[in-house]
């Protein structure tokens, strides 16, 4: 446990509220017990009604305070929360009488950084605190909390012990060079090496749906001119949010409007119609919509089912709709059918609907919601995503395995290996958090709000 200042924040928002809270944290709170609550040996985690009194015994405000005892705070320290009602006046008297009795306004992040010293989580557990409350959408809060209760963490320990049972194999071998390794037992070591290198390759991949899942998943309705994109994007948004008009080529840029579905932050484009033309104007929307497509996942590609196949859209969509998940939206049901389902590009689900029917925008969203639970809920890692700074690591570390492996293949001899394996796990270990490395964990701590 380390020796620190004790100190304080206001722990909610500063404003009008019910209530408001201020945590203080480190050595002196037992003694801040005793001196503004006349409460020498407060029970830990117990409300205690009180009334709070100055440094020169001025009655600020009635209260309620918690006291948690050493090694059983959030971070680790002696901690008091006190609640107080929610008037910005009441906050500033009593941060002020606090400062008065020598505690200091916590940095940004210390409360964490300081559970984080104190060994109450690792270094993962910390950044999901931060990620918790940035977070935008539902999804993202699950992630964090699962991430916060260690998902992560028990993944990076698994493959920095078997990097650690690697490296004293090796270690042996050189410390007893009379039991020279077999070349056997070298298969068995390249055994050990090529899961870790599947858990890490994976653990990477997941670093794409953390981007698509905080920037917000880009959806975009595409289609020829005139097929109702903009009619189905106005149904989506239960609003008028688009031109609608019956000549081609109305919609010459995209307009986006960000939802929450389901728990997921979505971003919708209504973008213009994809055919061939000359208009220059038309031509850059044309180009935006592509655009749109490549750095989409999902795409709603809108059809008019009273028109026959669209063979040339197709022909201009063709290479960037692969490995894309469509969802082909057969518009204009409440005109005679003419379209047929050949040609369709491989799609996940086909919807026949009109503009003029009530749900046509409920339909459309189950389809939506049942593509973003299927391919962000159920990742092969249940819900784990890296964050930037994970990512450049376990790309680190993927080299040095790589480097490993190749290193036991071509017999190399062991002292480089050991010295490779090393060179990894120190890009494993920074994802745990290594303690003395001061400047690293300041940038990332001082990233958090005051009060975490």
């Amino acid at each position: 446990m380390q020796e620190q200042d004790t100190i304080i924040s206001l722990a909610t928002v500063a404003g009008e509220s019910a209530i408001g809270v201020i945590r203080i944290s480190g050595n002196k709170c037992l003694k801040l017990c005793n001196d503004i609550f006349n409460t020498p040996s407060p029970t830990p985690r117990r409300s205690i009604l009180k009334s709070y009194r100055s440094l020169n015994s001025k009655l600020v405000d009635q209260v309620l305070f918690v006291y948690f005892d050493e090694g059983k705070s959030f971070t680790g320290e002696q901690t008091i929360e006190i609640s107080f009602h929610g008037n910005i006046i009441i906050a500033n008297q009593i941060l002020d009488d606090l400062i008065i009795r020598k505690c200091r306004y916590a940095d940004p992040g210390e409360y964490t950084k300081r559970a984080f010293m104190n060994n109450k989580i690792d270094l993962i557990q910390a950044e999901s605190v931060a990620e918790i409350i940035s977070a935008t959408s539902e999804i993202e809060v699950e992630i964090a909390n699962q991430q916060l209760q260690g998902s992560l963490s028990k993944i990076i320990l698994e493959i920095q012990t078997n990097l650690i049972i690697l490296q004293s194999q090796f270690e042996a071998v050189i410390d007893f060079p009379e039991d020279e390794i077999a070349q056997s037992s070298r298969k068995d070591m390249l055994k050990i090496i090529q899961p870790v290198k599947t858990s890490v390759f994976d653990l990477i991949e997941t670093s794409k749906l953390r981007s698509y899942l905080s920037n917000g998943i880009k959806i975009p309705l595409i289609g020829p001119p005139n097929v109702g994109k903009s009619s189905i994007f106005n149904k989506l948004l239960r609003e008028n949010r688009t031109i609608v008009s019956k000549q081609p080529g109305t919609t010459r840029d995209y307009i986006s409007r960000e939802l929450i579905t389901s728990g997921f932050k979505i971003e919708l484009f209504d973008s213009a119609g994809v055919r061939d033309t000359q208009n220059e104007l038309e031509l850059d929307g044309i180009k935006n919509s592509i655009k749109l497509i490549n750095e989409s996942s999902i795409v709603l590609l809108i059809l008019d089912s009273s028109l026959p196949y669209p063979c040339e859209f197709f022909s201009l969509i063709q290479h960037n709709i692969k490995e894309k998940d469509l969802i082909i939206i057969e518009n204009k049901t409440d005109l005679k059918r003419k379209i047929k389902r050949d040609q369709y590009p491989p799609h996940r689900n086909i919807i026949e609907t009109s503009v003029f029917e009530n749900n046509c925008q409920d339909i459309i969203f189950n389809e939506i919601n049942n593509c973003l639970k299927n391919k962000f809920e159920h990742n092969s890692l249940n819900n784990i995503l890296v964050n930037k700074r994970h990512h450049i690591l376990l790309n680190e570390a993927l080299s040095h395995l790589n480097n490993i492996e190749n290193l036991i293949v071509d017999n190399t001899n062991e002292e480089f290996i050991v010295q490779e394996i090393k060179l990894c796990l120190v890009s494993i270990n920074s994802i745990i958090g290594e303690k003395d490395n001061e400047d690293m964990l300041d940038k990332l701590f001082n990233n958090f709000c005051i009060g975490k």
